[in-house]
């Protein structure tokens, strides 16, 4: 499984209630009943997050894989979701009025300047756990 994979599959898997794990991951329906029996859901996440990463590799689980966990898990808590919707529509009989191109770029620049800047402060704070812990 490459890095990059393995890294959003555990973030995946951090975000995810322990109370729920359980089920997001048997509605996920890639690992079988035999290896989520396996999981020892009394664990610190971070152990636990581990033990998933390690059973996807043993599956080959691939990007498309683990997004498909992140979308049960949107499922779960759709509420806390931030859904940006674009309506393209037209009247019957009317021309073909394309939309603003500068407009719809300029907006869709900014939500993904926003993503951005929460991952990045995300990670950073990240970051300065795992020194700090290190440091103790």
């Amino acid at each position: 499984m490459k890095e990059n994979v393995a890294e959003f599959l555990r973030r995946t898997i951090l975000k995810i209630p322990l109370s729920e794990m359980k089920s997001i991951l048997e509605a996920w329906d890639f690992l079988s009943e035999d290896q989520l029996q396996t999981i020892n859901l009394k664990q610190r996440k971070d152990y636990l997050a581990q033990e998933v990463i390690l059973l996807c590799e043993d599956k080959r689980a691939s990007l498309d894989d683990v997004v498909l966990l992140d979308i049960v898990y949107t499922q779960f808590h759709r509420h806390q979701k931030l859904w940006n919707v674009f309506q393209m529509s037209k009247e019957p009989g009317e021309d073909v009025d394309l939309f603003d191109m500068e407009q719809f770029q300029s907006s869709f620049k900014r939500i993904l300047q926003r993503a951005l800047k929460n991952y990045r402060s995300g990670a950073c704070r990240s970051q300065k756990r795992a020194s700090h812990a290190l440091e103790l």
